[in-house]
């Protein structure tokens, strides 16, 4: 069982917000403001407009309204209508929902959960089924799965004769059942594969688990929330603890350097992988590349609380 791959990148991206904390964050002048000359040298020479994508952000300039970022390379869209600082964007990018919910890959079903409660909707409907758990996730095949109690569930359509079936909103009617994956308590997870998760145990250690046993497993510094997302690939992982960007991993658990930039606040990885956005606690947005030094960095002239790229 591997223990230093993953600790090295959650000790990484700490160090680097310590050292930022003590020198007050990459100032305005370390980083170059992206001006359309700047701008036009990272899309290669003689790329087609919207090469990069198009990229959401709720604009604190502008009471926290989602915009779309009007660059060179980047292709302009009209955002769907939300004023929320904190967003989740469908995988589409056609539907905005405040705060932190998860999609699922296939479809347009999305989850939230709140007081121990799981909500599971469909945006295409106006139907919600709840029930109890927490920290739901999506599997890449659509499975939704989260925490009942101090185990893993899954609600999965492979079910043994005699199983209680039941039916969830956006799902073709399909019949499923509920099934145990893991059985330990986890405050949050994600799916690397249909068998490989990361997750953080309610005792405070990070694991990342294929098939039910445990690869990797590190122990966090103290904190009193915790999050996970991945890269649209889902070949990296990030680590939130209290809300604040602590570490950048692969399902292997091997560290995914990012350039320091301050405490990132929000992440937004590019359809390819290949560029990064962070959004800092001062709303400071860099675009910068993984595992490329600071001559890379460029400082986008927008303030955003929250980043989507699609």
């Amino acid at each position: 069982m591997r223990t230093w791959l993953v600790l090295a990148a959650v000790s990484a991206v700490a160090a680097v917000a310590a050292a930022d904390a003590l020198r007050g964050g990459l100032e305005d002048g370390d980083a170059h403001v992206a001006s359309s000359t700047a701008e036009q040298r990272i899309v290669p020479p003689g790329a087609p407009s919207g090469l990069m994508g198009t990229v959401f952000y709720s604009d604190l300039r502008d009471g926290c309204r989602l915009k779309t970022l009007e660059v060179a390379g980047f292709e302009s869209a009209t955002p769907p209508h939300s004023t929320a600082c904190r967003f989740s964007l469908s995988p589409g990018g056609r539907l905005a929902v405040p705060g932190r919910v998860k999609w699922s890959p296939i479809g347009g079903r999305y989850a939230s959960s709140a007081g121990g409660v799981v909500e599971l909707h469909s945006a295409g409907s106006s139907q919600v089924i709840r029930f109890t758990g927490r920290s739901p996730a999506f599997k890449p095949d659509g499975t939704i799965t989260y925490t009942r109690g101090d185990e893993l569930v899954e609600r999965t359509s492979e079910c043994q004769a005699g199983a209680r079936l039941l039916t969830d909103p956006g799902d073709n009617a399909t019949a499923r059942c509920i099934r145990t994956v893991y059985r330990h308590r986890l405050t949050a997870l994600a799916w690397f594969s249909n068998s490989r998760f990361a997750g953080v145990l309610a005792r405070g250690d990070l694991v990342i688990v294929d098939g039910g046993r445990v690869v990797v497993r590190a122990h966090l510094p103290g904190f009193r929330t915790a999050s996970l997302e991945l890269s649209p690939k889902r070949t990296f992982a990030t680590l939130w603890l209290d809300g604040v960007l602590a570490g950048v991993f692969d399902a292997e658990g091997g560290p995914a350097p990012l350039t320091p930039v301050g405490e990132v606040a929000s992440l937004a990885w590019a359809p390819s992988e290949r560029w990064v956005l962070a959004a800092t606690r001062t709303g400071t947005v860099f675009l910068l590349r993984p595992n490329v030094g600071d001559a890379r960095v460029r400082r986008l002239g927008v303030s955003a609380r929250d980043v989507a790229w699609r």
